[in-house]
């Protein structure tokens, strides 16, 4: 029974007692919290009036959508495995982003996009954010123009205005012939003199300057960031002046 006793004060001892110093315990290495992505969203909202020469009444509405991602930092190696995906379509990886064109119906613009990003060894990341507004040309409309006139340009936004620049080029030459930036109003005009004939005009609007968000938490690399940039654009074919008009 002594005997007993003994063992049994001794093993409560131990237990009281524990290790002695220097003998502290091995403690479990925590595991480290995943490398911080940068992310760079950058998303057009498009509008495309239907082409002069096919499909002349359907207009095209899309949404697309660029997405960078980087380990560590902006200069880091660029993450090739992950799965992306806005409004339910996934992105395709292109060289060192993933991208998407989302075609939409003209009657269902969404005021809202949510981009979701599943990377492996880390939570899925999702960011909801608002589409402030879309940018629409209103004229000209795709169509044969006779050049020798003015070219009005009009143009409206869906919610928020904001300035916009205009660019007007040969597209058959690639040559630039009317530019203007900052523009307020919602019209202009390229004069008579600058349209070229018997060639096809490519004309394009886009906001000035872009709706820019800054995402932050342990998740993100300093400078991730969502870009916003409406635009749209047209295409018409000109025609030589008819005889008799001043060009």
């Amino acid at each position: 029974m002594r005997a007993r006793i003994s063992i049994l004060s001794a093993l409560l001892l131990l237990a009281v007692v524990g290790l002695s110093p220097g003998q502290e315990a091995p403690t479990q290495d925590t595991p480290k919290p995943p490398e911080p992505l940068f992310v760079r969203v950058t998303v057009y909202p498009t509008v495309s009036l239907s082409r002069y020469d096919y499909n002349n009444d359907i207009d095209l509405f899309e949404i697309r959508v660029y997405v960078e991602l980087r380990r560590g930092s902006q200069e880091g190696h660029a993450v090739a495995d992950a799965r992306v995906s806005a409004l339910s379509e996934n992105l395709e990886y292109q060289t060192d982003h993933y991208e998407k064109r989302i075609i939409l119906g003209k009657d269902s613009l969404p005021e809202e996009l949510e981009v979701e990003i599943a990377a492996k060894n880390r939570p899925v990341m999702r960011e909801r954010f608002p589409l402030p507004s879309w940018l629409v040309l209103t004229d000209p409309q795709p169509a044969v123009f006779e050049a020798g006139k003015d070219l009005p340009i009009h143009w409206q936004f869906s919610r928020f205005t904001a300035p916009v620049d205009i660019l007007a080029y040969d597209f058959k030459t690639g040559k630039e012939f009317f530019r203007r930036d900052h523009v307020e109003e919602t019209s202009s005009i390229v004069p008579a003199g600058k349209v070229p004939a018997s060639t096809i005009v490519r004309i394009y609007i886009i906001q000035s300057w872009f709706y820019k968000r800054f995402l932050g938490g342990m998740d993100y690399a300093r400078g991730s960031e969502i870009n916003i940039i409406p635009w749209s654009q047209v295409f018409i074919r000109t025609k030589a002046p008819a005889q008799g008009s001043s060009s």
